[in-house]
């Protein structure tokens, strides 16, 4: 292919991903209606919420989506969560249940091995990068390696065999109405040329909460994935500022300009679904403090038990 044939692909591609920016546009919140069997105090816990994080998502120096829902009661604070975010890592929550479908299709299993190659290698967040070419390793372990490490070599080898067209279609049935899969997790060179990754906290919320309630794939299938969520080793998000030995299934996203968490939070008074996505960020630390305070807001002013609080 010549060298102007593939700068005007390259062009075309990039109009396409300028459907999708990161909308800089007043900022959107509400509340979903609860049933009349969740009581007032609850509610009203839920309405304060919703106040202070507008505020703080207002005050953040750069843009912001959040996605908070009670597991129980179904209430659902909603910042700018249809908005579209460069998904960075999160993308790898989907690619998950990809393999989880494909093996109940009877595609492959997940004790089947994959060969590691040169083209699979990146030095970001990869522990792989450094193992011998022509390695082979259980898809699982790739799996738990992607999720709870970020490994982003193990990431090319899951996304080279299954490929972008299942994969997309994969999401699309999962009901995923937003997230999709253009480029490489860490190809950058496209990246630069306008080609992106993007996702919402809504898409993800979704997907989680589907886990969460065993409705997706299999019951089996959700228990598994939320197992693996729960062995996250980068905990410097949301869980950040909440107290120790509260069980967390989540994945983060990292990129230059972007910084991600998106999980499920069990607590004694009960569990929700968190996703905040951030994007046009000053600095990581900034990005991930907001992340840590808007966990901590959700579950001091929802979540608390009594014994904690201070007298």
């Amino acid at each position: 292919m010549c060298k102007r044939t593939v700068l005007s692909f390259i062009v075309i591609l990039a109009g396409i991903a300028a459907v999708y920016p990161v909308l800089n546009r007043k900022d959107e919140v509400k509340m979903t209606q609860v049933a009349s069997t969740v009581d007032a105090e609850r509610q009203n816990e839920f309405r304060q919420l919703m106040q202070e994080l507008a505020k703080r998502a207002a005050k953040f120096p750069g843009e912001a989506g959040i996605l908070i829902k009670d597991l129980e009661t179904n209430q659902t604070i909603m910042i700018n969560s249809s908005r579209l975010f460069p998904s960075a890592s999160l993308v790898k929550v989907p690619i998950m249940a990809a393999y989880f479908q494909a093996e109940s299709e009877g595609k492959l299993k997940l004790t089947d091995t994959l060969t590691l190659e040169r083209k699979h290698k990146v030095r970001s967040s990869s522990k792989l990068y450094f193992a011998r070419t022509g390695t082979k390793f259980m898809i699982k372990d790739l799996i738990e390696r992607m999720i709870t490490e970020s490994d982003n070599t193990a990431s090319n080898m899951l996304v080279d065999n299954l490929g972008f067209g299942y994969l997309n279609q994969k999401f699309v049935e999962f009901g995923l109405k937003n997230t999709d899969l253009r480029r490489g997790i860490m190809d950058l060179a496209w990246r630069q040329a306008g080609i992106e990754n993007y996702t919402t906290a809504e898409d993800m919320a979704f997907l989680l909460e589907k886990m969460y309630r065993r409705e997706l794939i299999s019951p089996e299938a959700s228990d598994e994935m939320i197992a693996v969520l729960k062995r996250q080793k980068v905990n410097d998000r949301i869980p950040r500022m909440l107290p120790n030995g509260l069980v967390i299934a989540h994945k983060t996203g990292l990129l230059k300009d972007t910084v991600s968490d998106c999980g499920i939070v069990y607590t004694p008074k009960g569990d929700f679904v968190i996703c905040v996505l951030t994007a046009e960020i000053r600095s990581f630390r900034s990005a991930k403090t907001f992340i840590g305070r808007v966990a901590a807001s959700a579950y001091d002013r929802c979540y608390k038990k009594p014994s904690e609080e201070k007298i």
